[in-house]
């Protein structure tokens, strides 16, 4: 069949076969209830429910509509949407999408005290320690008194460090004080799964936000991931504001703190700063220690691993909890299986090797090496570099260095700034400037990503 017969239903059966290749679920959801409704120029006519709907699939799935209409029958097809049509029904029986029920979105989130009694999430096994304490503390003082003090809170810091233990365990503490209270602790993907399937059904919005209104703590994890989400950030400015009117707790996590966060409505990161924000750091070796040990405590299987390898463990995995966590339970188990009843330190090292190596290219960066690479790059000096000069030619060599010593190093932006002869505030305006060019400069950002492969390669 020559591309000249296609008519506009075949072309969006072939590129709705692919998209339905990509996602299962988007395909139930979105693409495989969108008629076509005519084909001129090269250009498909697609028809949606409405003007949100337009808004929502451009702003989320433009990139993968235009794949699947590119190579079709040696074709590339551009696309457009027009409301006035309904979802139209599958062709076979509609199938729910994966991990999805029928189940109201809010009772298939909510978390009560039942539930929270089985959290391995609590207060009494999260070590505090020198880098966790405030946010800990302030946890605590919510936990205690949710509404009256620090609300929001924003706890903040990289991955693996904690947040989510603290978030389920202010949820835990809650359920066990005032079982009464209405808790309800949700991911940011999951409350954007929501608020599509919400679209999906035709509901009316008022659904969407009595699920997150009717409660009385509010606390979601990776609130960072509303980035770039338009839609649901001014819905979710609306309930943020309900919330507050109401005396109701909220408690949010993010891998930023709220004045770093790009592509968020600044209404909205103006609210999170308007309660306690803290940050949330790696555990320092001692708590490496006590960390391992309580897993051990912990665990049921035997031999268990002794105090030497929790050491060597503690001392050579630091980047995140999480990776300790995962390097413990992988000797753990080799020593269950293997019946080993003393494992050593060569065999860890063995077993560990791939981890071992990716640490150690971490620790040994310094901002100095940062600093060199960026100049030979940019082709300037490092007096360049650390210089007072602020002509454009300097100064965004100058901004890609502190940017990737933060993203690099697990030195403050204070450390950072000290470094270049800089603020604190500064670094931060640094950081937040790269990665905001760094989406609509290709040659930045191939620059950075190349510099960054670069510099975890030493």
């Amino acid at each position: 069949m020559g591309q000249e017969t296609l008519t506009a239903g075949e072309v969006w059966d072939l590129a709705a076969g692919r998209l339905k290749q990509r996602s299962e679920t988007l395909y139930q959801q979105w693409f495989g209830r969108m008629p076509a409704v005519a084909l001129a120029d090269g250009v498909l006519t697609l028809g949606v429910n409405d003007e949100f709907s337009i808004d929502l699939l451009r702003e989320e799935y433009d990139d993968l509509i235009t794949a699947a209409l590119s190579g079709i029958h040696g074709r590339d097809y551009r696309y457009q949407l027009v409301p006035g049509y309904p979802p139209q029904e599958l062709p076979e029986e509609p199938v729910a999408p994966a991990k999805k029920t029928s189940v109201p979105p809010r009772a298939a989130a909510e978390v009560r005290s039942p539930r929270l009694k089985a959290s391995a999430h609590t207060f009494d096994n999260f070590v505090t320690g020198y880098n966790n304490r405030h946010a800990c503390a302030a946890a605590r003082a919510v936990a205690q008194a949710p509404g009256d003090i620090y609300n929001p809170l924003f706890l903040y810091g990289s991955n693996g460090v904690g947040k989510t233990h603290l978030l389920q365990a202010i949820a835990h503490d809650i359920g066990e004080r005032r079982p009464q209270l209405v808790v309800r602790y949700v991911t940011c993907d999951e409350m954007l799964n929501e608020f599509y399937e919400l679209l999906r059904q035709r509901r009316s919005f008022s659904d969407f936000r009595t699920s997150l209104c009717d409660v009385d703590v509010l606390l979601i994890d990776d609130v960072h991931r509303l980035a770039k989400k338009v839609v649901l950030q001014e819905e979710f400015f609306n309930i943020f504001n309900i919330l507050c009117r109401r005396n109701k707790q909220i408690v949010l996590t993010s891998d930023r703190q709220p004045c770093e966060l790009s592509d968020i409505d600044k209404r909205l990161s103006s609210r999170f700063e308007q309660g306690m924000t803290c940050q949330i750091g790696m555990p320092e070796y001692e708590e490496r220690v006590v960390i391992l040990r309580m897993w051990r405590d912990t665990m049921l299987t035997r031999p268990q691993l002794s105090d030497t390898i929790l050491e060597y463990l503690a001392e050579h995995i630091s980047s995140t909890v999480r990776r300790l966590k995962g390097c413990f339970l992988r000797l753990s188990a080799y020593a269950s299986m293997s019946g080993c009843e003393d494992l050593s330190i060569a065999e860890a090292e063995n077993l560990l090797h791939a981890q071992l190596a990716q640490e150690s290219a971490s620790r040994d960066l310094s901002p100095e090496t940062i600093q060199r690479a960026v100049a030979n790059h940019f082709g300037v000096t490092l007096t360049d570099i650390i210089g007072k000069c602020r002509s454009r030619s300097m100064a965004a060599p100058r901004m890609v260095a502190m940017y990737l010593c933060r993203k690099l190093t697990r030195l403050s932006s204070t450390e950072i700034g000290e470094v270049f002869g800089r603020t604190h505030a500064n670094v931060l305006h640094a950081a937040k400037t790269v990665a905001e060019r760094c989406t609509e400069d290709d040659l930045l950002r191939r620059a950075v990503t190349q510099l960054e492969r670069q510099l975890q390669k030493r």
